[in-house]
């Protein structure tokens, strides 16, 4: 295939050069073949990409599926707006664990919250592909609005508190455990405990993990009851 694929490739760029030959025009073939070069140099690197992405797809080295696209900023969709949504967003949470099942003796919170910040993201970016007037994409569009929601509330309440928390604990590789007269250094630097170990002395941690399972029970019981995740694949044997 992949010598079918070259000889393809050649055969394009040959042609190029044989189509003088067939021109009926007055000048001579070396002036024609001039037009030709000076239009292939200033069109050189489009040509050579597009004989390449024919010859793949003709070989069968490329698969091609436009679902969407944007050109000056205006989408052109070649499927519905709600299929796009699903297939995309289907997508996107197979890979988020955590918005599903938090494990606080193993997850990171700090990495937890950059995936619950590009979710927010993601799912902000994507409704507006959804026409909320529409009756079967209103359905779609509510879910995102509520994701939003639940993301914006959780973010803000905890967020800003536990980055700037675990940001200076990691930078000052120190630690204090909170008493009722004060606060106590512990002895065992940060860098030498498990992530679940050091993340119990965050002084809002009960607070947190709520916050978490409450992301959790809202996208087991409404976000996938609309959009499949198989989430059994998460379940520890």
């Amino acid at each position: 295939m992949k010598k079918t694929f070259v000889v393809v490739v050649i055969g394009l760029i040959a042609t190029a050069f044989i189509i003088p030959f067939y021109i009926p025009q007055e000048a001579p073939y070396l002036a024609k073949l001039q037009l030709i070069l000076t239009a292939l140099i200033t069109l050189l690197l489009p040509f050579i990409i597009l004989c390449l992405i024919f010859a793949a797809w003709i070989t069968r080295h490329l698969y091609v599926k436009l679902e969407r696209m944007n050109i000056g900023g205006i989408n052109l969709l070649f499927h519905k707006p709600d299929r796009i949504f699903l297939n995309s967003a289907k997508a996107f949470l197979e890979t988020k664990r955590t918005l599903y099942k938090i494990e606080e003796d193993f997850d990171n919170f700090n990495e937890t919250l950059d995936s619950y910040f590009a979710t927010y993201q993601f799912f902000r970016k994507e409704m507006t592909i959804l026409d909320s007037q529409n009756s079967e994409q209103k359905k779609l569009y509510d879910l995102s609005s509520k994701i939003i929601a639940k993301l914006n509330l959780f973010l803000t309440e905890h967020q800003s508190n536990y980055r700037r928390w675990y940001n200076q604990t990691v930078e000052q590789n120190l630690i204090y455990k909170l008493q009722d007269e004060g606060k106590e250094e512990v002895k065992k630097p940060p860098h030498m405990m498990k992530i679940g170990e050091l993340q119990k002395y965050y002084y809002d941690y009960d607070e947190i993990v709520n916050g978490f399972k409450s992301v959790n029970s809202f996208f087991r019981a409404e976000v996938n009851e609309i959009i499949k995740v198989d989430m059994k694949k998460w379940e520890r044997e």
